[in-house]
């Protein structure tokens, strides 16, 4: 199992719109919500009918909303149980560099608006 400390940073303008998004994701809990643009989310690992959503991929994916500003992880947590993703092992140290579209396809989530 995974789980993610974020911080989301929008405009203030785009809040409502962005929140009831956040709500639908599968293992993703709005934390705080401060009203001024800074959102603090802990997002883990989610089984939807059948389909693994992982937490890096829900995070990757709300980073490609339009309404959002940046994203920054603040705080990860990967079990023995955390789901793969993808290729197995790392055997080459820059695997990590994919594109935030890579990452947000692997988790059989809904494509999000503007992507």
């Amino acid at each position: 199992m995974s789980i993610l400390g974020a911080v989301v940073r929008v405009r203030p303008e785009h809040l409502s719109a962005v929140v009831p998004r956040l709500a639908t994701l599968p293992g993703a809990d709005l934390a705080l919500n401060p009203g001024d643009g800074r959102l603090v989310l802990v997002i883990e690992d989610a089984q939807l009918d059948g389909v693994v959503h992982g937490a890096a991929a829900t995070l990757a994916s709300i980073a490609l909303w339009p309404e959002v500003l940046n994203t920054s992880l603040v705080y990860e947590y990967s079990g023995p149980d955390a789901p793969p993703t993808g290729g197995g092992a790392v055997e080459d140290y820059r695997a990590w560099r994919g594109s935030l579209k890579d990452w947000a396809g692997s988790s059989g989530a809904e494509p999000t608006p503007g992507s």
